[in-house]
């Protein structure tokens, strides 16, 4: 049955909410921005709305503090009108607790109490997690990683290990650098707004005079997927019980990038699943180790396409849609 499907919120920075808006469409739903103008379709009682709603608990922190309070009502209502007016409400969760909180999670345990007392169940990114469960997208369309895997082994591969996007301590950078081996090259592109947690980060590097060339610069998409096209593995160390789901992963796989990841629930789930995934201590990393565990990049691609390509994705909301 086509559904009117209202997503939350209308946009997301990494093109999240826009590729499965597409891939939403593609199966023959209508999806529309959740916002004011919502409302007169949800008056009307009709029996084919559905507001899916992503990081809504996610999205109270980070902000000042008449915008968190302002944020946090207004979620609320959206979550109150949604549940009494459309036929279904879906909650996508991506992360266990908020990352951008100083500390307190009182704004984020109540909408998670609210959620609960409301019936309405996560849906996580992953399955370990919990099923029914949705899949996370890859950020290239089949058909452009399928004409990318052809020539992608003859590219010259300039960068051993690649850390990229907004650092932040749960992604576990500072840890992972009291351990890094000397002699590797670390490739970090991303910022950090944290100016105790940088220095901290430069404290380390400098005191262990550790290879590592980091760039804060704003990069560019198509600069990023160049730098991940022209590396062998991505760093992933993120803290256990911090994401269900990761959009680096996927952003990494699709442009063929092996992954090392640490012991968490993320890690171990997708290193038993695929061999390009590597869960290996940071102390046992090593040039010739990985040299040993790298999977041609051709590999990674064709096998992101059959595990995370868009049918998978249609076919898990089909799957939730219809529960």
């Amino acid at each position: 049955m086509c559904c009117n499907i209202y997503m939350y919120p209308p946009y997301s920075k990494n093109n999240f909410i826009k590729i499965n808006n597409e891939i939403l469409t593609g199966i023959g739903h209508v999806v529309k921005p959740a916002n004011i103008k919502m409302l007169k379709e949800l008056f009307g009682f009709r029996n084919d709305t559905v507001v899916i709603l992503n990081w809504a608990e996610d999205l109270l922190y980070g902000l000042t503090t008449l915008g968190a309070t302002k944020q946090f009502f207004k979620t609320v209502l959206l979550i109150l009108i949604s549940s009494m007016l459309a036929s279904r409400v879906i909650w996508v969760r991506h992360n266990y607790k908020p990352h951008n909180s100083r500390g307190s999670f009182k704004r984020y345990n109540f909408i998670c109490f609210l959620f609960r007392i409301l019936g309405v169940s996560p849906i996580p990114l992953e399955r370990y997690y919990s099923t029914p469960s949705l899949i996370h997208p890859l950020y290239k369309t089949d058909e452009v990683i399928r004409n990318d895997l052809r020539l992608v082994d003859a590219v010259d591969l300039k960068y051993e290990v690649v850390f990229f996007g907004a650092i932040k301590p749960y992604k576990n950078l500072h840890k992972t650098l009291k351990e890094w081996p000397i002699s590797l090259p670390l490739k970090v592109v991303g910022k950090c707004s944290d100016a105790k947690y940088k220095k901290s980060i430069e404290n380390i590097i400098s005191e262990r005079e550790l290879n590592v060339d980091w760039d804060e610069n704003f990069v560019s998409d198509d600069k990023l997927n160049q730098i991940l096209k022209e590396s062998r593995f991505v760093l992933l160390p993120h803290e256990d019980g911090t994401m269900i789901s990761s959009g680096s992963f996927y952003h990494s796989i699709g442009e063929g990038c092996n992954v090392l990841v640490n012991n968490s629930t993320f890690g171990s789930f997708k290193s038993e699943k695929h061999s390009f995934v590597h869960n290996i201590p940071i102390s046992e990393v090593n040039q010739n180790t990985l040299d040993k565990i790298f999977v041609r990049k051709s590999i990674v691609m064709k096998e992101a396409i059959d595990s995370y390509g868009i049918n998978n994705v249609a076919n898990a909301w089909k799957s939730v849609l219809n529960v």
